[in-house]
């Protein structure tokens, strides 16, 4: 049941999170798709890093070793500090005006979501995914409504932005922060610093892993902004978006798993553990090939309803990119799967071989074959990402195995 509610939750989120896309798209230009996107590509490496993966440390605390308390605490220091170096990068690089406020706009919507994350996290250790549901629900319905008619009533994609942002704030106070109150009895930011040195101690590996994850799957973004333009960024962002919806799909099978998957590794239940691991790649599987037949045969009707018939020259390219689903959806399983064991140390040097392996490819097929060649990498990239963690994967279980047996002896 929590694993429906959590299906029903992510889908919603995820579609209503894709139709702001959409919706630029429609009432804008693909320039203005452009500008969303190169605000995405800048500020979510930042965030995701300075979030350190918190919600699936505290999922996955199966011993309770930190209180919820310490992880809201470690999380809104992280989201000032996020901040910080938004404002930082946005100076040294010195963005135009326009540019750099729908940037920092797009920065800054994402931390009432970052602390909305943790309170998730909460809800989700104790099995109340209903609540995340409903909070999803209403987040992403209420952003995409106020979106909408700022953006139809001003064409201005800042004033959007900061309906969005107000959205999310209402959010997080209103019913996230209240809901966790009122199941909990007690919610409390606690910024002792010994706990939060502990913690960070512990999670900075799992941000730098998200910083390097964030920074691979926009690589491309930054390619083709630079190699071709703004315009061309907003094409294949509106084609991407298709993709990470799938992804947000499979994350919401996995969320659910995770506590799962951590509880039968802590156990030495490594058989049940391996299928359980099996199950959930191969529906990720099944996913992405029936997401590629689903573009060979309506892409250009689905390019023409979900955006304009701009889009439609570029239903070759959307067959590719969906193609990538194919290793990028297991990967993704997978990757719960090398958190539940926590060996979070191993996690960055895997993401710096993938950020290595798309640096490659995009500077090796995005100046010879444009967009095309972005696709070629994100393939690339994505199998990349699966094959190392089958590998790291496999290690770990034989180790985990071999020790067993030793304890056997």
């Amino acid at each position: 049941m929590n694993m429906t509610w959590n299906v029903i939750g992510s889908i919603i989120y995820s579609f209503t999170q894709w139709l702001l896309l959409i919706v630029i798209a429609k009432l804008g230009t693909p320039e203005m798709v452009g500008y969303y996107a190169l605000g995405l590509a800048v500020t979510a490496p930042i965030v995701l890093f300075t979030d350190m993966k918190l919600r699936l440390a505290l999922v996955t605390d199966t011993k309770n070793v930190y209180l919820f308390d310490n992880y809201l605490g470690a999380r809104v220091l992280s989201v000032g500090v996020a901040l910080f170096i938004i404002i930082l990068v946005i100076i040294i690089f010195g963005y135009e005006f326009h540019t750099a406020i729908i940037l920092l706009l797009v920065g800054i919507a994402k931390l009432p979501e970052s602390v909305s994350d943790i309170f998730h996290g909460q809800l989700q250790k104790y099995e109340r995914m209903d609540l995340i549901t409903i909070s999803n629900v209403m987040k992403g319905i209420g952003t995409v409504i106020v979106f909408f008619v700022l953006l139809l009533l001003t064409n201005n994609l800042i004033w959007a932005l900061v309906g969005q942002i107000l959205t999310w704030v209402m959010v997080l106070l209103f019913f996230d922060y209240l809901v966790v109150k009122g199941l909990f009895q007690s919610v409390q930011i606690d910024f002792q610093w010994s706990k939060l040195k502990s913690l960070f101690h512990l999670s900075i590996p799992l941000g730098l892993m998200a910083l390097l994850t964030s920074f691979n799957t926009n690589i491309p973004n930054y390619f083709v902004e630079y190699f071709i333009g703004t315009e061309e960024l907003g094409y294949l962002a509106a084609l991407l978006y298709i993709l990470f919806a799938g992804n947000r799909l499979v994350d919401s099978l996995r969320q659910p798993a995770a506590t799962r998957l951590a509880t039968l590794f802590e156990q030495n239940r490594l058989k049940e553990y391996q299928k359980l691991l099996l199950l959930l790649v191969t529906i990720g599987f099944l996913m992405a090939v029936v997401g590629i037949g689903v573009t060979i045969v309506l892409g250009e009707l689905l390019l023409t309803i979900i955006y304009t018939n701009e889009y439609t020259a570029y239903s070759q390219l959307f067959i590719y990119i969906m193609g990538a689903g194919i290793f990028s959806f297991p990967a993704m399983f997978l990757d719960t799967g090398l958190i539940a064991t926590r060996n979070f140390k191993l996690q960055p040097y895997l993401a710096a071989i993938w950020v290595i392996g798309s640096l490659i490819g995009c500077y090796i097929f995005i100046p010879k074959y444009g967009l095309d060649g972005a696709a070629y990498a994100i393939i690339l990239a994505s199998f990349l990402k699966f094959i190392s963690l089958v590998i790291a994967l496999f290690i770990i279980l034989k180790i985990k195995t071999l020790a067993k047996y030793i304890r056997y002896l």
